[in-house]
């Protein structure tokens, strides 16, 4: 019966773009992804894309033919994913919403249709994980890992390098590892390539798991060797080389070499069972049936799927914004005083969109001056919070050292170890800490996280304080300063407006 075949698919569409509609802002990112040609990083999201859907149609007849069913124990963990969305949304941490975002969709069309039909769309929903930008988390270690591997190999071959921190310094020029080289965009297509071949060919798990082993090792590699090739052209040609200017191109060169490799010695493998046969007829009576259960449990499925985001924003709604921190809480009382702000400090934070940012000065009478920063946000996105790309404790003066969290009486601080880009290149110590719906944190993502939770049926504000002094030849004396001056009870500050620095963005 054809039309048994293309029915569940089409309630299978609905329920796809009423998740990429409901949950827009992950459905966006993905698009900005995708769609990002500078950076290209994951422009082959649109290829893992169709992949997907092509899995899916491919499958029509075993979805069709599958008994139906509302099933409740998919229902629960939909729900939960719903949750999990709207906190990690709220707390604008988007590696993480954008990676539920294909949980939601598989839990919905398991509760609407059952396990059958869920077994189905399994690997099409695993395999659309490979266009996630939440790869990006890895750049960091491949990088350091793609150093290593030119600190082994140049020790062997030469030419002779010194390699401190990301960058290479060879006799006639230096290389920066950045993160583009550190061959993720390689890697996440490798293994998307291997998973699907390990599809096609019905292969058991203990192969598809080699062929997954075998293609990460064979994408670090060709990143390696592409990395190695232009250190060594640079070095050949005394910097001249036109590799050092394109070699984009070069590195998928390399890799195709990889992809070819990876086929030879996958097709060794045994391969897996033949697809089953695929459903050809299925009986009027039990059409009717499935048709009445599938638009059950889709109808339950969207009422989920708009229902708790919708609440939630109902709720927000009719609370009222909580009140901004104030720098006129923060006097600690004698014998600090307040001094005036110095505008051309070397530290310069930077936090776009903050709805309050204020800088106080108080000094002891003695030589101890802590500088005091207060950032408040009464809602925070994506592009306007206190922890995320585009914002910076340090600034742009200064250079982080080693951090640690320290217990004060009235709560812990982050401590930052800074020093100045500039001359005299003074030490400083920088304590910081996030306020969040009345709990304090020291470490920025369960300070995200709290946020988030309660941003479910309130709109708390988020603030960070920090606090600054200087070093001189010893940090020590500087922590016990600021103990004391964290110890002090707040009480309301009177200062003139020199002593008070307001700045908006």
């Amino acid at each position: 019966m054809r039309m048994t075949r293309w029915s569940r698919l089409w309630l299978l569409l609905a329920l796809a773009l009423i998740v990429a509609l409901v949950y827009s802002p992950s459905t966006r990112v993905l698009g900005e992804q995708w769609a990002d040609f500078a950076d290209l990083a994951y422009t082959h999201g649109w290829l893992i894309f169709g992949a997907c859907v092509w899995l899916v149609v491919r499958s029509r007849s075993e979805i069709a033919a599958a008994p139906a069913g509302v099933e409740p124990l998919a229902l629960l963990g939909l729900v939960a994913c719903i949750l999990a969305w709207l906190v990690s949304y709220r707390a604008s941490i988007q590696d993480l919403h954008i990676t539920i975002l294909p949980a939601i969709f598989w839990l919905a069309a398991s509760g609407a249709f059952g396990w059958p039909v869920a077994r189905t769309l399994l690997f099409p929903v695993l395999f659309f994980v490979f266009a996630l930008p939440s790869w990006s988390q890895l750049s960091v270690p491949l990088r350091e890992l793609t150093v290593l591997a030119m600190r082994v190999v140049l020790a062997v071959t030469g030419p002779q390098a010194v390699i401190d921190g990301d960058l290479i310094h060879i006799p006639n020029g230096t290389f920066e590892i950045e993160e583009g080289c550190s061959g993720l965009h390689f890697l996440t297509v490798g293994l998307a390539v291997a998973a699907l071949n390990g599809e096609l060919r019905r292969d058991a798990w203990k192969i598809r798991l080699a062929e997954l082993a075998l293609m990460t090792a064979l994408a670090l590699l060709a990143n390696w060797v592409r990395v190695y090739t232009i250190i060594e052209a640079g070095y050949l040609t005394d910097m001249h080389s036109s590799l050092l200017r394109n070699h984009y191109w070069f590195g998928w060169g390399v890799f195709a070499v990889a992809l070819f490799v990876f086929f030879r010695l996958a097709g060794r493998l045994e391969p897996g069972e033949p697809p089953a046969p695929a459903a050809t007829f299925v009986p009027q009576e039990k059409v009717r049936a499935l048709a009445r259960a599938d638009l059950t449990g889709v109808a339950l499925v969207i009422a989920l799927l708009i229902g708790l985001p919708a609440a939630s924003a109902a709720v927000r709604l009719l609370r009222p914004a909580a009140p901004l921190a104030s720098a006129a809480d923060l006097d600690p009382g004698p014998p600090w005083a307040t001094a005036t702000v110095d505008i051309n400090s070397s530290w310069q934070p930077v936090f776009p969109r903050a709805d309050g940012q204020e800088r106080l000065v108080f000094t002891d009478g003695s030589d101890e001056t802590v500088e005091v920063l207060l950032v408040s946000y009464r809602r925070q996105h994506q592009g306007a919070k206190l922890v995320g790309m585009g914002t910076s404790l340090l600034g742009r003066e200064l250079i982080g050292g080693p951090e640690q969290t320290v217990a004060a009486s009235t709560g812990p601080f982050r401590e930052h170890e800074v020093a100045e880009r500039a001359p005299p290149h003074g030490l400083y110590l920088i304590w910081s800490r996030y306020r969040t719906a009345g709990r304090v944190f020291a470490s920025p993502f369960p300070a995200q996280l709290w946020y988030g939770f309660n941003a479910l049926v309130s709109n708390p504000a988020a603030s960070l304080i920090a606090l600054r002094t200087a070093c001189g030849s010893d940090c020590a004396a500087a922590r016990r300063t600021l103990l004391e001056f964290a110890a002090r009870p707040a009480g309301k500050v009177t200062a003139s407006s020199s002593a008070v620095q307001r700045l908006t963005n």
